[in-house]
């Protein structure tokens, strides 16, 4: 008989499946954030009664042809004599939790303990007491115990049902494994005649994952490092009946690993794909709000999902994205979101934002999932993966500003009287609450006593539920629920500590705040990268590798790197750099007339599409007032940019009806993440290194750097790292394939400097970045335009 492996959480739930897609809807992996309550509360309990065990490992075998189910887990809590088991379950409303926990003896929860209770009894014949305990999530102190009857005749004919489910969804298992398998062996790579680089990137990648250590890579553009990396990823994992997770910065980005997963099924590979979209873009309502009493797609989730075989009618399905699961959420009104969800076990491919496998709640849970075999996890892939440190930095670092409060203030008066003026009310308190922290009205470092806000987050919660269960209509970005989940959020973060953390007051012209600042998330991601077996980490700008090694979290000893030069011959563009211009924020005004200048002869040369990527908004409006261009069009970037807008901005260079110059912001939606094949793009200028602020809160990060990373690298890696990826990124737009041509411009001294040129790919330069200076730069360009006509 086959051996399959259950956590008692996806074992012990209702049979058939029921309930509601809520808070506490009980279904889904466990959160990975929450131990620090479970683990204050058992030392209570341990403080209580000296024979309490906290997690007390309990498993049982149970057979049922042709397989043996062994169930396995940790109880919360155990006493031996007389005999009791305990789990504890945390919420902010332990109260509203006991009403519903008491109405729904069906509830996952009241089964998980079941179980436990079920297995105990089964290795001694004792039916031992059962316990809930609910837990505050905001005072661990306060708790209530719901005791749960054991009914061995009641248990047992669930037993028999879900058992007979399970044989049914194992078998569904054992077919989905062979068939990776399967594919696995005749998985070809898609392209007749890889690129010359390519074939080693896949040839590296396979010998790598023999060793099980972490990998990263920087690859070119052109290089077609996305196929080349997925491609071997995806062989290996099938070959062990799992699947691959990869990931992106932006939801914009999944079209290139979705056209490489397309370009393997044109090839004859049957793979299947699954995007996950975001949910907000995703909801069928004015508001993603998860309550059944507001959204029907919510309301008996399960029940349709199960009635309907929707998990089946989705597996049918080659490749799946938002317009595919919203057509079928329509139809069976259900939520295309979640629906997405319980595609991701019978998908080949997973593809998203970096949030759902790294931010505090994730869907790690549901991704990482083996199939079957448990020591047998999925692969996980980091496209543009530059990114990840100050992304990951942003999920633990959340902020409240009066500003907020402000613009919030004017949006709650158009709720009807009786809420408006209690939100008001409510809003003023935590107006007072940022402000006491600044007094003497200067920016600094502070300790938040949670207790105040605390409070404030209750009332609020309260309030907020009056609301919901009002006959007040829900609005699209509804100001009482964008209050208890600003709040709420920034509340949470509250508990987050460490010496990676600190929090601030900081104070501007206009506002006032309070902010969490994670200055390193990398023990964070180091625990998101165990629950899976391999992890390649790419993109065209990763150098110098020791620092991203060391922020993205992967161990010094085991993690290879690995550089890939361009595939294309150096010849296909020229690369400057003029150091007479300064684009230091103190000479900007002085500098922007000289930029203008130079972009404009440049551009006089030949005709054509450029981009001019810019440190910031500011900065690009200097030069733009500057700039003489009659026979250009000129296009800017806009700080909020609608999806639409952008597209224009691509259609109209892609048209090329006259020649266009493009202005833009490093780390921007044009400079990373966008192609510009052929003539749609002939140069780039990137003006200066967009090193960060040189406020309070940067030089507070600085500081953490050097205790823990060095005095000699602390100003690396708080600003001349992070702004050389943003120039480097942009600098890569030009030369997308061997047929591209075209110019970079990067203007600045400091790109001369040691610790800007390190981060420079291989093949910029031989032996220094001064190579790059043109003493007659317009006869330069001339002559390399020239050389290619000719």
């Amino acid at each position: 008989m086959r051996k399959v492996h259950l956590d008692v959480r996806q074992f012990a739930i209702p049979t058939p499946r029921v309930g509601h897609i809520e808070t506490h809807s009980g279904y889904g992996a466990p959160p990975l954030s929450g131990q620090e309550i479970h683990q204050a509360v058992q030392r209570i309990r341990v403080r209580e009664n000296s024979d309490y065990t906290p997690e007390k490992k309990i498993s049982f075998t149970f057979t049922k042809s042709p397989y043996e189910f062994e169930i396995s887990g940790r109880a919360d809590g155990f006493v031996e004599y007389p005999a009791m088991i305990e789990e504890i379950k945390t919420s902010f409303d332990i109260d509203e939790l006991y009403d519903k926990l008491t109405l729904e003896p069906n509830h996952p929860y009241v089964w998980q303990v079941r179980t436990y209770g079920y297995m105990h009894y089964k290795h001694t014949g004792v039916v031992p007491r059962l316990n809930l305990c609910l837990v505050s999530a905001r005072n661990y102190y306060k708790f209530r115990d719901l005791p749960v009857l054991l009914d061995i005749e009641e248990y047992e004919a669930w037993l028999a049902l879900r058992l007979e489910e399970l044989v049914v969804e194992t078998k569904i298992k054992e077919k989905l494994f062979k068939k990776r398998q399967q594919i696995s062996e005749e998985m070809a790579f898609p392209f007749p005649a890889p690129r010359r680089g390519q074939r080693e990137l896949v040839d590296s990648i396979t010998e790598n994952f023999a060793t099980e250590n972490p990998l990263l890579i920087q690859a070119p553009t052109g290089l077609g490092k996305t196929v080349g990396i997925l491609y071997p990823s995806l062989k290996e994992a099938m070959a062990r009946g799992q699947k691959v997770v990869y990931v992106t910065p932006k939801n914009s980005q999944h079209q290139v690993a979705e056209e490489a997963v397309e370009r393997m099924q044109e090839q004859g590979c049957k793979v299947r794909s699954l995007t996950i979209t975001a949910k907000s873009k995703m909801c069928m309502k004015a508001e993603p709000l998860c309550n059944p009493k507001y959204c029907e797609f919510a309301k008996d989730y399960y029940k349709k999902v199960h009635e309907n075989d929707l998990v089946n009618k989705l597996a049918r399905l080659r490749s799946l994205d938002s317009h595919k699961l919203k057509a079928m959420a329509e139809e069976y009104q259900v939520c295309p979101f979640e629906l997405s969800i319980e595609a991701i076990e019978r998908a080949d491919v997973v593809i998203g934002d970096y949030n759902y496998v790294f931010a505090p709640r994730s869907l790690i849970g549901r991704l990482a999932e083996p199939l079957l075999e448990q020591k047998e996890k999925a692969n996980l892939v980091i496209d543009e993966a530059h990114n990840l440190p100050s992304r990951a930095q942003d999920y633990f670092s959340p902020s409240i500003s009066t500003q907020q409060l402000n613009t919030l203030e004017r949006d709650l008066v158009k709720l009807s009287p009786s809420f408006s003026l209690r939100a008001q009310v409510l809003l003023q308190q935590a107006r007072k609450l940022i402000q006491s922290y600044g007094l003497d009205g200067v920016s600094k470092k502070i300790e938040i006593v949670m207790e105040p806000f605390e409070d404030l987050d209750a009332d609020i919660r309260d309030l907020t539920v009056q609301y919901l269960e009002s006959d007040e209509e829900i609005q699209n970005q509804d100001p009482m629920l964008r209050f208890m989940n600003m709040w709420s959020d920034f509340v949470n973060s509250l508990a987050l500590s460490g010496e990676e953390f600190f929090q601030t007051y900081q104070k501007s012209n206009y506002s006032e705040m309070l902010k969490i600042t994670c200055c390193d998330a990398a023990d964070h991601l180091s625990l998101a990268y165990k629950e899976f077996k391999n992890v390649v980490a790419f993109s065209a700008t990763l150098k110098p590798f020791n620092y991203y090694q060391e922020l993205l979290g992967f161990p010094k000893e085991t993690t290879k790197q690995i550089e890939f030069s361009s595939p294309f011959t150096k010849d296909n563009r020229k690369l400057l750099i003029i150091p007479q211009i300064s684009t230091k924020f103190s000479d900007r005004h002085m500098n922007a007339g000289k930029i203008a200048d130079a972009i404009q002869r440049i551009t006089q040369v030949k005709s054509g599409n450029y981009i001019a990527l810019f440190p910031s908004f500011e900065f690009m409006g200097m030069v733009l007032q500057k700039l003489q261009l009659p026979q250009f069009q000129i296009l800017t970037q806009e700080r909020e940019m609608k999806q639409q807008l952008i597209q224009n901005y691509l259609e109209e260079m892609k048209a090329a009806q006259r020649p266009t110059l493009l202005m833009g912001v490093q780390g921007g939606v044009f400079s990373e993440g966008v192609d510009f094949p052929g003539d749609m793009l002939i140069g780039a200028f990137v003006v200066g290194p967009a090193l960060p602020n040189f406020d309070f809160e940067r030089e507070q990060i600085r500081t953490y750097y050097e205790n823990r990373y060095g005095k000699d690298n602390a100003f690396n890696y708080a600003y001349v790292y992070p702004a050389m990826a943003k120039a480097i990124q942009s600098a890569g737009r030009v030369i997308r394939s061997e047929t591209d041509r075209g110019v970079i411009v990067m203007l600045d001294s400091r790109f001369l400097q040691n610790s800007y040129a390190e981060t420079m790919p291989e093949g910029w330069f031989q032996e220094s970045p001064q190579e790059l200076v043109s003493r007659q730069i317009l006869k330069d360009v001339q002559e390399f335009w020239s050389s290619y006509e000719s």
